[in-house]
């Protein structure tokens, strides 16, 4: 059954070329309380204790990230401020989390601002192609990220680049030998401040150069099937993935729901 709420032709798009633009989705009053916010963050520094309680192994993702020239990247945003909450069952979003992923979870919340100079991280994704499947009228992905411009996202912004259609190929390539739009297929994903990108992680991505002079500043919500488990992904960066219960008491119900599998990991960090 599929949701009134999304279109035929918004399911056919996604389904066609693994990802849709939705406009307008926060007002320029939600944008700017949010970049706020966002800007006071970035300007801390984190103490991430929790990240010597790991002991030995692969690097962690701290809290503020700086590692890559002219961006900043803050982790686990509803654990740094509450006007992050709103977003992680935006009315106008969640029939898409349902109608794309059936039973979605949040995963992982991040933010990143890139500035004049910023160069891309490299093509990627997040799962493969046998994750997103069309079976008896319904699209199911395994992971899907929503992607909250606070910012203009021009092709000189360092905006998403994405293949469309690579969601469902069969053939790969050595993505990270290719650069902005040099991969065959690849095209800018633009949009305006209170646009939404949707996209199955399926889909091969990357970002832009940043050439323009201004902030440009996102913010990723990202969403599993209830049936995967994120703790087994990265068990390094689980601090970010968890929100603990004292932070989940202030959720919505819809928001408790969308974060049930918080309630059956384990996380002392």
């Amino acid at each position: 059954m599929t949701n009134s709420q999304v279109t035929q032709e918004e399911r056919f798009l996604f389904d066609l070329q693994g990802f849709l633009v939705l406009q307008n989705v926060l007002s320029p009053m939600d944008c700017s309380r949010l970049l706020q916010v966002l800007s006071d963050l970035e300007e801390k520094e984190y103490a991430d204790e929790w990240i010597d309680s790991l002991g030995p192994g692969p690097p962690a993702r701290p809290t503020k990230e700086t590692n890559r020239t002219d961006q900043v990247r803050i982790n686990g945003l509803p654990r740094l401020n509450p006007v992050f909450d709103h977003l992680i069952d935006h009315p106008r979003v969640l029939p898409y989390l349902k109608e794309f992923v059936g039973e979605p979870q949040l995963i992982n919340t991040w933010s990143i601002s890139k500035f004049q100079g910023a160069e891309p991280g490299g093509y990627h994704r997040g799962v493969q192609p046998t994750d997103h499947t069309f079976r008896e009228g319904a699209i199911r992905t395994r992971m899907l990220n929503t992607v909250y411009f606070l910012t203009e996202n021009g092709p000189g912004d360092g905006c998403l680049v994405a293949v469309p259609g690579v969601h469902k190929c069969n053939i790969d390539l050595n993505w990270r030998d290719y650069r902005g739009l040099n991969l065959p297929g690849s095209v800018a994903v633009t949009g305006e401040p209170g646009d939404v990108l949707i996209f199955s992680e399926a889909v091969v991505h990357d970002g832009l150069p940043k050439t323009t002079a201004n902030t440009r500043s996102n913010l990723y919500y990202n969403y599993v099937h209830t049936h995967y488990n994120p703790m087994m992904r990265e068990p390094r960066n689980c601090h970010h993935f968890y929100i603990p219960q004292n932070i989940r008491e202030r959720f919505s119900q819809s928001q408790r729901d969308l974060t049930a599998w918080m309630e059956l990991a384990k996380w002392d960090f």
